[in-house]
């Protein structure tokens, strides 16, 4: 999988918090190969911490967000959910 193009919305987003992103994003490769364009979407709304991943698959774009207290947290549940949906995928392809 490539590096996720990370984007932080009205803050900077720290290193830290890039390698972290960068780590979970990883778990997601050893899924399913055809991933491809891995985007992070980071935003403040109103107190609390939201994160958006989206990811490309053979003609399909799979999405998941998430809210939490901490961009980490927000982004650890994202990338849950997004797991989900990977296996899903893999799940429907192989029954074709």
């Amino acid at each position: 999988m490539q590096q996720p193009r990370i984007t932080a919305r009205q803050f900077d987003a720290s290193d830290g918090l890039r390698a972290h992103i960068a780590k979970q994003m990883g778990s997601l490769d050893r899924l399913y190969d055809g991933i491809h364009d891995p985007r992070v979407v980071l935003a403040e709304q109103s107190g609390s911490k939201r994160a958006e991943v989206a990811l490309r698959v053979y003609r399909q774009t799979l999405t998941a967000s998430a809210e939490a207290s901490s961009h980490e947290s927000a982004v650890d549940e994202a990338v849950r959910q997004m797991r989900r949906r990977v296996l899903r995928y893999k799940a429907r392809l192989r029954r074709k």
